[in-house]
């Protein structure tokens, strides 16, 4: 599929690969790892096509098949001429010769609906390219087109009502799945992922997983969720030193195979060192004598074939470990919520209740993940909690609580005038933090000069980052950390997650890393549908039991469905067994009405084209148009249907 041969890559003055060679065969799901700023992006978009020459030199050959195409998701997004476009449209757009088809067609439709002469030649021509279309359009299988978008659209957490929205009015997090959705639906031979996760919330990155899992093409993910390329992917391809080495496994292995290749590598290094050693002791005691002359020389030729290449292994795993300053103990009780409802009030003058009436009570030492759909109100229960907005109810705070939060808007917070080095030191309490200043900044990716770039010209990742560690240099009893993984790479999360471990006091975290929860929280808070539902587990087991929720709903639905497809006779008394109410139903039984009323129309349709006079009557184009419309519609409702009846 595609292969590269001796690849070197260098950016200006910095070389980022060396004389690398990689492949990637048919249907291989492959991880790209290494630490930021080995070149993993540039790699990625030199691939895609998408670096331009003048900016990187590179040498070597980079092949791939005839039938490889390749689709390419980016860190940055540009919609450049589909900001006017709606989600749907720009989803569509996926397969350009069917959008230009329906384009096309929707064109035709409109001149069909002008008065025109039905017996001129330039009506019959029309008719026939129309025609010639329609059939292109539905062999292509553009009935579908709407409804295979509208599916990818929902599974990444698109609502029906979004569909229309204009791409411009949606936040960069929404831009990015809107971009997903179109490269999934392009259905390359080879997608390239840079951080396909870094937008979504757990519901969308679980559908995004299966959606890859069964993909029949073959991808390479970058990202920093280790659960998420454990899961997906079956090589690892690691940038280090320069060089790429391949692993033949997920990234756990990759990590258990390069320690443990770490450790042979010095091993034999350790080895020659004292078979030099030993063999120069004898060289030297020896060399003198004429006895034992050649056996010497035979020696000092074997000592300097054993120092030929002879290098300590380049070794990358060192971890800067870090503690939080210790605070005095708070009481039992930490913070306690009585009746508590978050109302916001939207632009266009309506209300939405995220919080209503919940309770929550947080006792010291408790470790705390706050989980969700995005929107669910996450974030803004970690504001309540920590006193940032108001809201209704009460909120009870326990003796000695000395509280940090991290959020978004802690960057707000940033003096934008000084340096990263000075906004650290300006919170450290104590010289022997002062002296830790430059290690932390060190985990959180700022090494060198960057420490003295001016937080004012930083981006907001960035900014993120400075304020992630001020809260290390902080001394408190209780944690709030609301996406505290967003901006880190792997290496940064293990350093955090460490001095979590190590933390005595009380935590809440919101993340969608799931690896970063399940190492950390034992208690877990589901938000959804402005109530609280507390699992007393931990996060991999929490996951176990909703999982098993959503299964025994789906069985129950199919039961459901099985009693309402049998005969009225039989199904009377178990129905009667039945739960009183089935959130499906009336929603199945509209659509069946929908799908009913509009097949009776495409029926009495197709009896009057078959005529052979159709196309002669004075309303044929009205009716054609309508016939393709009706045809788009069912496929819609069709899948509509699949979907609700699960």
């Amino acid at each position: 599929m595609l292969e590269a041969r001796n690849l070197s890559l260098t950016i200006g003055t910095k070389e980022l690969l060396i004389d690398s060679s990689f492949r990637i065969g048919d249907d291989e799901k492959v991880a790209l790892v290494g630490l930021n700023g080995t070149g993993k992006s540039t790699l990625m978009k030199f691939i895609a096509g998408q670096m331009p020459a003048q900016t990187l030199h590179h040498t070597g050959q980079v092949m791939k098949s005839s039938s490889t195409t390749i689709g390419y998701l980016p860190q940055e997004i540009s919609f450049e001429g589909d900001l006017e476009k709606t989600a749907l449209q720009y989803a569509m757009q996926a397969n350009e010769r069917l959008f230009q088809l329906s384009q096309d067609l929707e064109r035709m439709e409109k001149e069909l609906a002008l008065p025109i002469d039905h017996e001129s030649d330039a009506y019959h021509t029309l008719i026939e390219k129309f025609t010639d279309a329609t059939h292109d359009f539905e062999h292509l299988g553009g009935y579908r087109m709407q409804a295979d978008a509208e599916k990818v659209l929902s599974g990444l957490g698109f609502s029906r009502d979004d569909f229309h929205k204009k791409v411009k009015e949606f936040s960069g997090g929404w831009q990015m799945r809107l971009l997903i959705t179109k490269l999934l639906l392009q259905n390359n031979t080879l997608l390239l992922l840079d951080e396909p996760t870094n937008h979504l919330d757990m519901d969308s990155l679980r559908w995004l997983e299966n959606y890859l899992l069964a993909y029949s093409g073959s991808y390479i993910i970058i990202s920093h969720d280790r659960y998420f390329l454990d899961k997906l992917t079956k090589k690892t391809l690691e940038i280090s030193f320069k060089r790429i080495t391949e692993y033949k496994g997920n990234y756990s292995y990759y990590e258990q195979q390069k320690a443990e290749r770490y450790e042979i590598l010095m091993a034999e290094y350790e080895n020659k060192l004292k078979q030099i050693s030993h063999l120069q002791k004898f060289v030297d005691r020896f060399k003198a004598k004429a006895t034992k002359a050649t056996q010497a020389q035979s020696r000092m030729k074997m000592i300097q074939k054993l120092q030929q290449g002879l290098e300590a292994p380049e070794e990358d795993l060192t971890q800067i470990a870090f503690s939080f300053p210790k605070a005095a103990p708070s009481g039992k009780m930490v913070i306690t919520l009585e009746g508590v409802t978050k109302t916001y009030t939207l632009p266009d003058h309506s209300t939405k209740t995220v919080l209503n009436n919940v309770d929550l009570e947080i006792m010291r030492g408790e470790r705390i993940a706050l989980v969700g759909s995005n929107g669910a109100g996450k974030s803004t229960l970690c504001k309540i909690v920590s006193n940032e907005i108001d809201f209704e109810g009460k909120r009870h705070v326990g003796h000695n609580v000395s509280l940090a939060f991290f959020g978004q808007h802690q960057t707000e917070m940033l003096n934008q005038q000084h340096t990263i080095l000075e906004e650290m030191m300006s919170v450290a309490p104590d010289s022997e933090a002062r002296m830790k200043v430059r290690d932390i900044l060190g985990c959180f990716l700022f090494s060198g000069d960057a420490v003295n770039k001016k937080i004012g010209v930083l981006s907001g990742g960035e900014k993120s980052r400075v304020a992630l560690a001020k809260m290390l240099l902080t001394a408190s009893n209780f944690l709030i950390l609301d996406e505290p993984t967003n901006h880190l790479d792997m290496r940064s999360k293990e350093m955090l997650i460490e001095a979590l471990d190590n933390y005595d006091g009380t935590l809440i975290v919101v993340s969608h890393d799931r690896h970063f929860l399940d190492s950390l929280v034992e208690k877990v808070v589901l938000v959804q549908n402005g109530k609280l539902r507390t699992f007393l587990d931990g996060y991999a087991d929490f996951v176990k039991r909703m999982e098993a929720e959503e299964h025994a709903e789906l069985e129950r639905q199919k039961e459901v469905q099985k009693t309402q497809s049998k005969p009225a006779k039989q199904a009377q008394p178990a129905i009667a067994t039945q739960p009183k109410t089935n959130p499906n139903k009336k929603q199945l039984e509209k659509l069946e009405k929908q799908i009913e009323k509009l097949e009776s129309e495409k029926k009495s349709l197709e009896f009057e084209m078959a005529s052979p006079n159709f196309f002669k009557q004075s309303d044929s184009k009205v009716k054609t148009a309508r016939y393709n419309s009706l045809k788009a519609d069912l496929e819609t409702l069709y899948a509509e249907w699949e979907t609700v009846a699960g």
